[in-house]
């Protein structure tokens, strides 16, 4: 009899712990949405066409570190599907951009942090360069020019300087976080 009490008692516990989880990676969403939002409406004078900032992965980043590799991919797949839908205009190329650089890049967080060889700001900034890589490969594909390739020496210095933001800003996030707990 006692046992059933506090098998009950954990169920609600741990209940309370997956709502107040999913309550949160909503909550990172929206944050990665406006981030997505903001970007788009900043005019950037770079080199390469379609080049973002990727403010949304410091709360990929941060979602990763709090709560795991499961949630991270949720908001993550969200936020790109959402942003497609509210700021894609029907560009499906951009779609599919976002879509192979988020998992690729979410792919090489997850098992460098694994691995617990990185800081935050380094598993950030090889993201932001594998996310950078795999949309030159689809863009590669889509655009059947390898040409395309000459970019890449490009696309990892930006994708190492814009990770490191990412990566301090997450970090920075993080340490405020777990004050607060």
């Amino acid at each position: 009899m006692r046992e059933g009490r506090l098998e009950r008692k954990t169920k609600k516990a741990r209940s309370r712990v997956e709502v107040k989880e999913i309550a949160m990676c909503g909550l990172f969403v929206a944050v990665a949405l406006i981030f997505s939002y903001v970007e788009s409406l900043l005019p950037l004078p770079m080199p390469v066409p379609g080049f973002k900032l990727g403010f949304s992965n410091i709360a990929i980043i941060s979602v990763l570190y709090l709560y795991g590799v499961k949630e991270a991919f949720f908001v993550n797949v969200t936020r790109i599907v959402l942003a497609a839908i509210l700021f894609g205009h029907g560009n499906v190329q951009q779609f599919f951009f976002s879509l192979a650089g988020g998992m690729a890049s979410l792919g090489i967080m997850a098992l460098l942090k694994r691995f617990d060889k990185f800081s935050v700001i380094g598993v950030s900034a090889v993201g932001g360069v594998v996310h950078n890589i795999a949309q030159v490969i689809i863009a590669i594909l889509i655009l059947s020019s390898v040409a395309i390739g000459y970019l890449i020496p490009v696309f990892i210095v930006i994708g190492v300087v814009t990770g490191v933001i990412c990566g301090v800003a997450a970090k920075a996030f993080l340490r405020h976080v777990s004050r607060a707990e």
